[in-house]
């Protein structure tokens, strides 16, 4: 299935808003964390898919703007645990749902 990739770089995959900054191969979360930026850009290709308000013909400026307006209630504390800012929060890696099975 094809998804639109737009501003899919430039979000962080921890809360699907744009709260960091892509430096190469390195994505600086607001908090500090620094992830791998592909892999932090594969991650939001993904949660792309079940994405409500995003489709693959979507222009790009108007998926800048839910982006950003995803991104400015969670700085406001809006959001809700089922908001869609946060589509990657039921992402994992096989390896990640590996480890949570065995802790």
């Amino acid at each position: 299935m094809l998804v639109n990739p737009a501003y899919t770089s430039q979000i962080d995959s921890r809360n699907g808003c744009l709260l960091g900054k892509r430096q190469g191969d390195r994505f600086h979360c607001l908090d500090g964390e620094v992830l791998q930026a592909d892999q932090n850009a594969a991650r939001n290709v993904l949660a792309r898919l079940t994405d409500p308000d995003i489709e693959r013909f979507t222009p790009y400026r108007t998926v800048k703007a839910i982006v950003q307006a995803r991104t400015e209630r969670l700085r406001l504390g809006l959001l809700n645990q089922d908001s869609s800012c946060s589509p990657a929060r039921a992402l994992s890696t096989e390896s990640e749902s590996l480890k949570n099975h065995h802790e």
